[in-house]
């Protein structure tokens, strides 16, 4: 019996054991890499060694000098060696996902690694590889990336003040107001008034010509005003058509304020206005399957009574957020980065004079949640394609300067 015990046991011992080595083996590569970088001190013979490694696994995409040959490859050239080094680990450990990086460096140990990062290190970035390249040569502020899309929006909402008033809030008996809309509704409905998929006489001429960075500013600038209760009156009993409501409330919320990105919000609406597309929707003059659904058991004095309830509504404006400027972005990075991107912390990589083309991809990774830096991801997480834009081409302008790292002794 105790042999039959022995003999069952290592049968189960030889069946888990590449499990278990599977999973120490992840355990260890994470541990390796919560744990603090030790510094990388070189001698000229380890800077050699990692010259030759260079020459062979990294030149190729990254150039021997650290000046990328690709666009959206970054330069290493006077990167943090502490920096390169943990990074070279997270790829051959699997922690970062880069197929190319991780067939590159496979079969490097430890020290072949360091080599590499203090090769790297040792080298200067130059400032004369143009613009793209992250030339690093010019001075201009960061202002003179911006371009204001609400000024722009509101510049280009003069065309429709008529209508739907100077700030969004019409004055117009049917005319509906636009301020305080949620952003994703206004952008989807003037592409459909273009598109021909919405149908409005007045509407389709009017947007036929925008082009999709003005309509993005117009509907922005509609979305940032703060909306007003319509002045007109009402036909219908407001307290009526409360109960009749509930069957919007799920898209259009409760009080008639959508917390919905696509979905118009209502409350403070023009009575008349909510009625006749009421009627549209009923009528089937207007296309969608899930109002038509709603809508059509309500006559006549329901759906007066439901637009006066909606229109007293007090309206309270969408969550859209005000662009910030490359100003205001480049502050909340120098505080990781350094000042102009130039890191102070060995463990945190510099970014200026950094590809423009590099950056650009590596923020809208951050951004679509690709790249695993959850400080980076929370913080990116409201950025526009053209924050990005103007602030990647704000860091590849920026001098990458020496910094020179002073270890004391604890106490």
């Amino acid at each position: 019996m105790h042999r039959m015990l022995c003999l069952l046991a290592l049968i189960i011992a030889v069946a888990i054991a590449p499990q278990v080595q599977a999973s120490t083996s992840k355990a260890k590569a994470a541990a390796k890499l919560k744990e603090p970088v030790a510094s990388i001190f070189a001698s000229p013979v380890e800077v050699k060694a990692g010259r030759a490694i260079a020459e062979q696994t990294c030149a190729r995409c990254h150039g021997l000098d650290g000046l990328s040959v690709e666009a959206d490859v970054p330069h290493l050239a006077s990167q943090h060696a502490d920096y390169l080094y943990a990074q070279l680990i997270a790829y051959k450990d699997g922690a970062r996902k880069h197929t190319r990086m991780r067939q590159s460096i496979k079969m490097l140990n430890d020290d072949a690694l360091r080599n590499v990062a203090a090769y790297y290190f040792s080298l200067d970035l130059p400032h004369t590889a143009g613009p793209q390249q992250g030339a690093g040569a010019d001075a201009r502020p960061a202002s003179a990336y911006d371009v204001n899309p609400e000024e722009a929006g509101k510049e280009a909402s003069t065309g429709c003040a008529s209508c739907h008033g100077k700030d969004g809030n019409s004055a117009l008996p049917g005319m509906p107001s636009l301020a305080g809309q949620n952003l994703q509704y206004l952008l989807n409905a003037i592409k459909a008034y273009q598109t021909a998929s919405r149908k409005d006489a007045m509407m389709r001429p009017a947007v036929a010509l925008l082009n999709d960075d003005t309509i993005e500013n117009l509907a922005l600038y509609y979305a940032l005003q703060t909306p007003k209760a319509s002045p007109m009156n009402a036909e219908g009993d407001a307290a009526a058509g409360e109960p009749v409501a509930t069957a919007c409330a799920e898209c259009h919320g409760a009080d008639g304020n959508s917390t919905k990105p696509d979905t118009p919000s209502l409350a403070g609406q023009d009575p008349r206005y909510l009625a006749t597309a009421t009627h549209a929707y009923k009528d089937g003059a207007r296309d969608h399957s899930a109002m038509q659904s709603i809508v059509a058991s309500l006559n006549d004095e329901d759906i007066k009574n439901v637009a006066a309830y909606y229109s007293a509504s007090p309206p309270q404006g969408g969550a859209a957020r005000k662009p910030l400027t490359t100003a205001q972005w480049s502050e909340r990075c120098d505080r990781c980065h350094g000042i102009d991107g130039n890191s102070t912390d060995p463990q945190i990589p510099s970014i200026s004079s950094q590809g423009e083309e590099y950056l650009t991809k590596a923020l809208t990774a951050y951004r679509e949640q690709d790249r695993g830096n959850k400080v980076m991801r929370a913080m990116l997480n409201p950025i526009k394609d053209v924050e990005i834009e103007n602030l990647a081409r704000h860091y590849a302008g920026k001098r990458r300067k020496s910094v020179v790292f002073v270890r004391v002794p604890c106490k």
